[in-house]
Formats: structure tokens, sequence, C-alpha cells
């Protein structure tokens, strides 16, 4: 073998980070997060999230979740920042953390966007190390970012809950 050349390079690329608050109704979201991880379909421990969580797809036609998505489109389309793409909810899930859960470091390639949607109050946050940013976890409290973004948290130390919402917006 015969190794012509090797590129080592970091590239710009654009990168979108967008943090809020919202109205939830909390108590909404984390009963159906409740229900949906006992569902035969759920998602427990087998993804990125090392916790309970369900299907990747449980929110995807809930009318209570579209109503965060709306305000989170408009957003989206002002900033143009969709790039001038058209695009669609691909998949929505809802996650419960408790003692010695955690999400490894990971991204939603080949989303466009994503997001994540605060429940409850938490000492865990969510870190993103490419910008050194984080989503503090308060209710409501809402990120959406681009797909590529690496992101986790922590294993939870406490006793408390982190109850979320995440979703993926793909080109359609």
């Amino acid at each position: 073998m015969k190794v012509e050349q090797l590129i080592k390079s970091t590239m710009e690329r654009p990168c979108i980070f967008v943090t809020g608050k919202m109205d939830v109704p909390v108590d909404y979201f984390i009963q159906e997060i409740e229900k949906g991880i006992v569902a035969d379909n759920a998602e427990n421990y087998v993804t990125n999230l090392i916790s309970p969580m369900t299907n990747y797809h449980y929110f995807n036609e809930d009318k209570e979740f579209y109503k965060l998505l709306l305000p989170l489109y408009d957003t989206i389309e002002k900033h143009d920042l969709n790039q001038k793409q058209k695009y669609q909810l691909n998949s929505s899930w809802g996650f419960r953390q408790g003692f010695g859960n955690h999400s490894v470091r990971h991204q939603h390639l080949p989303s466009i966007l994503s997001g994540a949607i605060c429940l409850s109050s938490h000492e865990q946050t969510l870190f993103f190390p490419q910008i050194n940013q984080e989503l503090i976890f308060e209710p409501g409290n809402f990120a959406l970012f681009s797909g590529y973004l690496e992101h986790y948290n922590k294993r939870n130390v406490c006793d408390e809950v982190r109850y979320g919402l995440s979703f993926n917006l793909m080109v359609v």
C-alpha cells in the first residue's frame, strides 16, 4: 500500500444554536413519557440515551407536541435557519433520566436541525462541547441546533428525575 495523500483538517461550517423558553404543558408530557417508556416499542437503554426512553416516533402525531413545534418553525423560517430547504419532523421522543442515567456524546446527523425541550428542573445540563454551550434544565427551556453538533449529559448523581423531549427535522 502506498498513501499518496492524507489530509486531516478543520473546516468551517454553518452552525445554528438557538436557546429560549416556552410555555409547556409539563404534566401532560411527563404522563405521556411514563406511558411511552413502558410500551412494547420503547427504546430503553438501547440508544445514545442510557435511560428509559419512548419510541423515536412517539410524539410525531401528537397535537400538543406540534403546538410546541409551530413557534419553532416560525423562528426557523423567519431567520432562514433551514437554509431555504424544505424540512419536516422526522422523529420526536421523550425520556426520563434518574439516578445513574446519562447520554453519551453523540449528534443527530443527517438531521438538518434537532431540538431539546426541558420538562423539569435539574442540575444536569445538556452540554455542546464543540461550541462550549449548555442547555440549563428548567421547565420550558429549549435548544434548537444543527444536527451535526455533538452533545451529551453527565451521569445523574442525585435522586431527582430529569424529563425532556427531543426531536429531529430532516430535509424533504
